[in-house]
């Protein structure tokens, strides 16, 4: 059975590349999918990249206060921020390849479906960033309210209704919420 987090943590505090390698392989995927989340699949990498290396240059300083996890997060929230400022994002998804030909309705159906993942990531990306890491946070980096509280410095009940406010803004921008009908009955 492998190293429990903070055992590695110290380790690595210490110098110990191997130990720091192994938080690496325990948080990528979970660092890249909210890096993904924030700049978008081009740029996640870099980002996710970016995060570990900074987590590697500072793990001396981190005082065990939190779990290894929010700090990283953190550290990850932080990195995207910095990459939006720097890098204008533009993202171009090709078709891949295939051996049988593609259908006009294929074509429609994959249009469609990537216009509406632009546009919910569009959508997303204008929500003023308070209520946009929160919701990130949940859905993109499986983050507890209790973390995004702890990791964005508010509190619980805050971040919930953070997360409220911009799943019913996005709904409104997206179009899926019902507007009631007004007509009188006849």
């Amino acid at each position: 059975m492998g190293m429990d987090e903070m055992e590695l943590v110290r380790k690595a505090k210490s110098g110990d590349v191997a130990a720091f390698d192994d938080l690496v392989h325990r948080y990528w995927e979970k660092v890249y999918r909210l890096a993904e989340s924030i700049v978008g699949q081009a740029d996640a990498e870099d980002v996710a990249v970016e995060t570990f290396v900074q987590a590697w240059k500072g793990i001396a300083q981190f005082r065990e206060q939190s779990s290894f996890g929010s700090w990283l997060f953190r550290i990850t929230v932080n990195q995207a921020k910095q990459w939006q400022r720097k890098v204008a994002m533009v993202q171009f998804e090709p078709i891949e390849d295939q051996d049988e030909p593609i259908s006009l309705r294929d074509i429609e159906d994959i249009a469609c479906e990537r216009d509406w993942r632009r546009r919910v990531k569009a959508a997303v990306q204008n929500l003023p960033e308070q209520l946009r890491l929160p919701l990130v946070l949940r859905f993109w980096g499986d983050l507890s309210y209790p973390e995004i509280a702890k990791l964005l410095g508010i509190k619980e009940s805050t971040a919930r209704m953070r997360v409220v406010a911009a799943l019913k803004i996005l709904a409104s921008v997206l179009g899926l919420t019902e507007k009631p009908n007004r007509r009188r009955k006849q």
